[in-house]
């Protein structure tokens, strides 16, 4: 039986910086990079910098707005390969993200979810055996009451 439960070291490993750079990826090539541009100088700046950095969006929206159609569309093609070359690097440092925690969270929050279901059968089966008791413990008080009944029946007959 020990032979057949896998260690931890034998598990399967899942590659979740490179499942999530994947998915970021597919999402940046779908986005609207204007409107996320206008959401980041419609959000109220926190200091200085934030500042500074919204009236270059300014801008940025100021010159997109000018530009041609061939542009608009050279532009917003750059700037998401900005944007996944940039998350790119930082999923593939080593240092970026520390997921040496995420399995054992995984497997973790697993055996809670199996440990609940197991006490609700548990708790279900309980339930059903207490009710089933119950009701044969019914049915034979009404078998022994009918046969009291048909005996003192008959004992009325013999009298």
């Amino acid at each position: 039986m020990a032979d057949e439960i896998m260690d931890h070291e034998d598990a399967p490993k899942i590659n979740i910086a490179g499942a999530i750079g994947e998915k970021l990826q597919e999402s940046i090539k779908n986005m609207d990079v204007m409107s996320m541009l206008r959401n980041m100088v419609d959000q109220v700046p926190q200091d200085e910098d934030a500042e500074g950095v919204q009236d270059k969006l300014k801008d940025v929206i100021e010159k997109y707005n000018a530009m041609t159609d061939v542009e608009r569309e050279e532009f917003t093609s750059k700037m998401k390969e900005a944007i996944v070359s940039k998350i790119s690097m930082k999923l593939q440092d080593p240092n970026a993200f520390d997921m040496s925690g995420i399995q054992e969270a995984i497997e973790e929050a697993v055996r809670f979810q199996l440990m609940l279901i197991g006490g609700a059968i548990i708790l279900f089966v309980i339930l059903l055996v207490f009710f089933g008791y119950k009701l044969y413990k019914s049915i034979k008080d009404k078998e022994v009451k009918r046969e009291e009944k048909k005996k003192a029946k008959q004992m009325k007959k013999k009298k």
